[in-house]
């Protein structure tokens, strides 16, 4: 599910910090989750070829994970804590 929230248009010098600080959100949750992924390489049976299986160091799933990473986005977070929640929804569906 996509959120959307309803901002004035002619405000863009006041939204740029918004957008960027959002951005870079997203970007960190992005790092923290490949950074907790092992590659796993297995061999297809009956060929020559291997294939890469992603493992989780962590569970990413669990609840006490999110609450990590969403207290650790918040600590200098400047705007409403729902942008960092929308951050990280956003970065799990990617």
């Amino acid at each position: 599910m996509l959120r959307s929230y309803s901002l004035q248009h002619e405000c863009r010098e006041e939204l740029f910090p918004l957008l960027k600080a959002y951005r870079d959100a997203v970007n960190r949750v992005l790092e923290e989750l490949w950074d907790n992924i092992e590659w796993e390489k297995r061999k297809i049976p009956g060929k020559k070829q291997y294939r890469l299986l992603p493992k989780y160091k962590v569970d990413i799933h669990s609840g006490k994970y999110k609450k990590k990473l969403r207290e650790s986005l918040l600590q200098e977070w400047p705007f409403a804590a729902h942008w960092v929640d929308s951050a990280i929804k956003t970065a799990y569906s990617i």
